[in-house]
């Protein structure tokens, strides 16, 4: 057991789980969080979080960390921990095919937590070789998976798009929503250019499935033709569906986000969708810069740090767990400057947005332990 005492002092404590907006002491013992008036004794660590938001660790929700079976997944840690992420979903990386090899060397070697959505296509998301023809759904497989690893797995992923689908049209999400009602679970779609209109598309999903790439700009958006959010977009996300930035490459328009955002329909999740094309590279770099592109676009700030902690936490059924600083939650705590610097965003098709606020990591502790730390800090 991990023996640690450590009081976080003069922190902005920004906990949208217990509606905590201010600055206050955070203290943990071991893994766990505990109240911060329990009396100190000579081996705690007091440390000065003054100038600093002080956060659950973020939860970023539509990763690919597959780095060891997949060309372009990225290693976990490093892609995670010292950006203030201690829990990362690995979107579908993995099929049937080779998703207990991706739980050996993956999950079980990282120290970031890692859950899973599993590609309804066998071979995973290999670009070259997934199918998202529902022929060729491993079914027995998936079941299989599901009894065996329901610890990690949290849904099944797949593609609606037209470049990808074809032909196929909305076969791959009807069969995956049949499968995905028998398994109890929901389906995260990619739905950048989606093969039917966004209308059409849209009115597939059922309460607790999420609609990955949500501001993305190619083919039919969630912006309508009179550039307002569609009313089926709207009546969608009355009865349940997740919308999920999921920035990736190409997934995010800063048009489409722009018209959103202003007419407060802001993402309930917000992820990087983070590869091998797009870590440490324009235009999404990391989580905390993601961010702060949605910062920069006027979504507030606790609703911001909201979609990378407490609500995806609820959708990992781990909401008394992670995504909060409640006494009793596991020690997973982020810490972030949020410094005043002039930055520039950008997007796939060269819009520019400009920025006035980026968060900087400081300081990243996962269960207890510290992970990263800022030099200087």
């Amino acid at each position: 057991m991990l023996n640690t005492d450590i009081l976080l002092t003069g922190g902005h404590v920004v906990d949208p789980s217990r509606h905590i907006n201010r600055v206050q002491n955070v203290r943990l013992i071991g893994e766990t969080i505990v109240d911060a008036d329990i009396p100190l004794t000579p081996a705690t660590d007091i440390i000065n979080a003054n100038g600093c938001y002080l956060v659950p660790g973020l939860i970023d929700f539509h990763a690919h960390v597959f780095a060891d079976g997949t060309e372009y997944g990225v290693p976990a840690d490093l892609a995670t921990l010292p950006y203030g992420v201690t829990t990362v979903v690995d979107a579908g990386s993995a099929g049937t095919a080779i998703y207990e090899m991706f739980r050996r060397q993956t999950v079980a070697q990282s120290r970031a937590r890692i859950k899973s959505f599993l590609a309804v296509s066998s071979p995973g998301q290999t670009w070259e070789e997934e199918n998202q023809d529902p022929v060729k759904y491993d079914r027995d497989k998936i079941r299989r998976l599901f009894r065996q690893y329901g610890d990690n797995l949290l849904g099944l992923k797949l593609k609606q798009e037209r470049a990808v689908v074809g032909t196929l049209g909305v076969k791959p999400m009807l069969a995956a929503l049949e499968l995905a009602a028998e398994l109890g679970c929901p389906i995260a779609v990619h739905t950048t250019d989606p093969v039917v209109p966004t209308e059409q598309l849209v009115a597939l999903f059922r309460r607790g499935d999420i609609y990955a790439h949500a501001f993305h700009g190619k083919g039919s958006t969630i912006i309508g033709q009179d550039g307002h959010v569609l009313t089926e977009v709207i009546a969608a996300r009355r009865r349940g569906v997740i919308f999920d930035c999921a920035h990736g490459r190409s997934h995010f328009s800063i048009h489409t986000a722009q018209r959103a955002i202003a007419e407060g329909f802001f993402p309930d999740i917000i992820s990087s969708d983070l590869s091998r094309f797009t870590f440490n590279k324009s235009p999404t770099f990391n989580l905390p810069w993601v961010m702060s592109k949605l910062l920069a676009l006027g979504m507030p700030l606790l609703d911001i740090i909201a979609a990378c902690t407490a609500t995806p936490a609820r959708l990992m059924n781990m909401a008394q767990r992670i995504g909060t600083l409640a006494p009793g939650a596991c020690a997973d705590i982020a810490l972030f400057k949020l410094d005043s610097a002039r930055v520039t965003f950008t997007d796939i098709q060269g819009r520019e947005l400009q920025g006035e606020n980026v968060f900087i990591p400081t300081m990243t502790i996962r269960a207890g332990e510290i992970l990263f730390r800022q030099t200087g800090f």
